[in-house]
């Protein structure tokens, strides 16, 4: 592994040391578990190799040649060696260190995309947390108000009807569990697999249902900005120098090459030696390469141009969304937080001033309200992460 590379993996765990968080632990431990940087690290490896092995010179050629005549028999030898134009070469290697360069950019913007694909697959697992949580209160109001109706309705104090409606809301409240229980087996099957197929029953137990206390930036973000921290766009402007490396390959390539060699000839008893001489000329047949190579290193070019519009647009967007989203839940707190609506609910129903119906449709209402809101702070955290990509 590279020695950039290490330091990024090295950095990236250092700030969840540093950080003592439960969460950023978590996420310390997946990224070193994680074969992705390892992955990548050959697959750019093996692209580099490629270019260098086109670097080389080519094999030697051997000729042996023997003749028959009528009264005398003739055979030669010779070896020779075929080069490039000697600045090709030197293209090459520019192009294999410029391409060597993007390609370890590259790796550390896929870190820092692994890094936050496992942020917001935490958050993910928290967001389910609290959804269970709320929901495992309603399931047991409901059990209890299941089992007073089934008794009431046997001593005749309330009716049937009213017992069934409460064996539906139930059921319901049931299923929707259910249905949260099994959205966390996926979730953690995701982070199982994001931690290298190594068990991650410990780390689910460490986060808990709390979401990371991350600092709200309150500034717009600048291009400079991404520019300094950004490994995919230094990785574009690292592939427009290799681009217009390669350009400077094929037009080098075009440069006549040449050929040094031995030759060995015995003829009528008589031996003569010498050396051989050979231009190669391919001139001809480099224009469109030269060409593609050119517009590579333009592609390459805008592409960089458009990673940076693209994150500078991601970015500010999110910024716009968090701070509507913490007014948001600025307004929900304190109604949502007050534990006082369902036990006025149920006094309301005890002292027979709203009956079942009207109760579960009033509780439904705040049921709903609440989970709006737990959603929201949801939404808040995953902005939240996605503007803590650099930190």
């Amino acid at each position: 592994m590279s020695h950039r590379l290490q330091s990024l993996i090295v950095g990236l765990l250092a700030c969840a040391t540093m950080s003592a968080t439960p969460f950023d632990d978590v996420v310390g431990e997946v990224m070193s578990n994680n074969l992705t940087g390892r992955i990548e690290e050959a697959r750019a490896r093996a692209g580099v190799e490629e270019i260098l092995g086109e670097n080389t010179l080519e094999a030697p050629e051997a000729e042996f040649s023997h003749v028959w005549g009528k009264d005398e028999n003739k055979w030669s030898f010779s070896i020779s060696q075929s080069f490039d134009w000697p600045g090709v070469y030197a293209a090459r290697r520019e192009a294999a260190r410029t391409a060597q360069t993007a390609a370890q950019y590259l790796m550390e913007s896929t870190l820092l995309d692994l890094r936050q694909e496992v942020r917001t697959l935490l958050v993910d697992i928290i967001h389910n947390a609290q959804l269970i949580e709320m929901q495992r209160g309603l399931v047991d109001r409901m059990d209890k108000m299941e089992t007073y109706y089934k008794k009431a309705a046997e001593a005749g104090s309330e009716t049937r009807l009213d017992y069934n409606k409460t064996v539906i809301e139930r059921i319901a409240a049931h299923r929707e569990l259910h249905s949260l229980q099994a959205q966390r087996e996926s979730l953690i099957a995701s982070l199982r697999a994001l931690n290298g197929g190594k068990d991650v029953a410990g780390m689910v137990e460490r986060l808990g249902d709390s979401y990371p206390i991350m600092p709200a930036p309150d500034t717009m973000v600048s291009a400079e900005i991404i520019k300094e921290r950004d490994p995919q766009y230094a990785a574009a402007l690292a592939s427009v120098e290799a681009a217009r490396s390669m350009v400077k390959v094929e037009k080098r390539s075009r440069i006549p090459g040449f050929s040094i060699g031995y030759e060995h000839e015995n003829e009528g008893g008589e031996s003569f030696n010498g050396f051989s001489f050979g231009i190669t000329l391919p001139v001809w047949g480099r224009g469109h390469q030269v060409k593609a190579a050119t517009l590579e290193a333009d592609a390459a070019v805008m592409d960089a141009e458009m990673a940076l519009a693209r994150r500078l647009a991601e970015m500010n967007g999110d910024l716009k969304q968090l701070q509507s989203l913490r007014a948001t839940i600025d307004e929900y707190e304190p109604v949502i937080n007050n534990k006082v609506n369902f036990q006025l609910l149920q006094k309301a129903l005890d002292a027979g001033q709203i009956n079942l119906l009207t109760y579960l449709q009033e509780s439904n209402y705040f049921i709903a309200a609440h989970r709006d809101y737990i959603d929201t702070v949801y939404e808040y955290n995953l902005a939240l992460t996605r503007l803590s990509r650099y930190q």
